[in-house]
């Protein structure tokens, strides 16, 4: 151990029961929401150390001070209280499967194996792809009744604009704001929308939104809102059958034809692989798109990007994620049975 590394004098002992119920306990902790990190370190033997902890805060700015604790029957314990350097990750809103792997009671080099990872100060591991990085000197070791808690000297950091993974109730989450920056237009109702419009309304508005768009774009392609389906089901996924598209449509609200695919045909952005079956079995024939075909499905593609990146600049990139994920969840539990996604 560095002697700089100061220990508290307080003794680890036993504090005696308590009348808290520890699963109750546990459960109304469970009610603050934290961040997810994940601190590594290297072994005495050299090999690599990391856990999962939601126990990390800041402590002091100047100088800058952060802690965080680990359980004392931790595998790693012995690791990190002779350990002079350790790295902090607070993960990215993604890196929910990493918090999963280091959190799981193995070795060190299970943890790490197949991930790629840099030496930091001291050699600490550093993982990539998360929001912010912080590189510590061990400072101090206090006794935390069933855990340790360390506070290490922040020496070196870096950060990106990843939205960050937290964890709440006993699952992972992305946090997002709740201020109204959107102000209404002049002159509108601030009423007509806001957190207690019913949801069915909000949706519908939506959705009205993101057809007029739709409808736009189509028209500027020459292609009426059928044909725009067709095209952006076969450019998401080709080989697509004629049975799949009607079923697609059928979830849009819309009825594809078989004029609107002979039509596409005719105008050589679709072609049509009916070699392989009988004429009872067109349904089932496989269709892709034609190289003209491609090129309009890449100006919707580039388009609907565009209109992604605005809501993001607009709604913020974790509003967005989060948006994104509760519409997939959504779908999934009012929407079982589609035999066919888009995606």
């Amino acid at each position: 151990m560095n002697n700089n590394v100061q220990h508290s004098t307080a003794s680890h002992q036993n504090h005696g029961s308590t009348a808290l119920d520890p699963r109750e306990f546990r459960h109304a902790l469970g009610n603050f929401t934290t961040g997810v990190t994940i601190v590594t370190t290297i072994g005495t033997d050299g090999n690599p150390v990391g856990v999962t902890a939601n126990s990390f805060n800041s402590v002091s700015l100047d100088p800058p001070l952060v802690l965080w604790s680990l359980a004392r029957k931790s595998q790693s314990l012995a690791a990190f209280e002779s350990s002079t350097h350790w790295a902090v990750h607070i993960l990215a809103h993604d890196q929910d499967e990493l918090s999963g792997r280091f959190a799981r009671s193995v070795s060190g080099a299970e943890k790490f194996d197949g991930i790629e990872y840099e030496d930091g100060l001291g050699a600490a591991p550093l993982l990539s792809g998360c929001t912010t990085r912080m590189q510590c000197r061990t400072a101090y070791i206090y006794d935390g009744g069933d855990h340790i808690i360390l506070v290490g000297e922040v020496l070196k950091f870096d950060k990106s604009d990843a939205p960050p993974l937290v964890f709440q109730r006993g699952s992972y989450a992305i946090a997002t704001s709740t201020a109204q920056t959107i102000m209404p237009p002049p002159g509108e109702d601030p009423r007509n929308v806001s957190e207690t419009s019913p949801l069915g309304y909000l949706l519908a508005s939506a959705y009205l939104h993101f057809s007029a768009r739709t409808t736009e774009q189509a028209a500027e392609l020459k292609l009426n809102n059928i044909e725009y389906l067709v095209i952006s089901a076969l450019g998401t996924r080709e080989g697509r059958t004629y049975h799949e598209l009607i079923t697609l449509a059928a979830y849009t609200g819309r009825e594809v034809g078989p004029e609107s695919i002979n039509d596409l045909a005719a105008r050589g952005l679709i072609k049509i692989d009916d070699e392989r079956h009988s004429r009872d079995e067109e349904d089932h024939a496989q269709i892709y798109l034609t190289a003209e075909g491609q090129a309009i499905y890449d100006r919707i593609k580039n388009q609907s990007q565009l209109e992604e990146e605005n809501m993001m600049r607009q709604l913020g990139v974790p509003e967005t994620i989060a948006l994104r994920t509760l519409l997939s969840r959504f779908i999934r539990i009012h929407s079982p049975l589609i035999p066919y996604r888009w995606f």
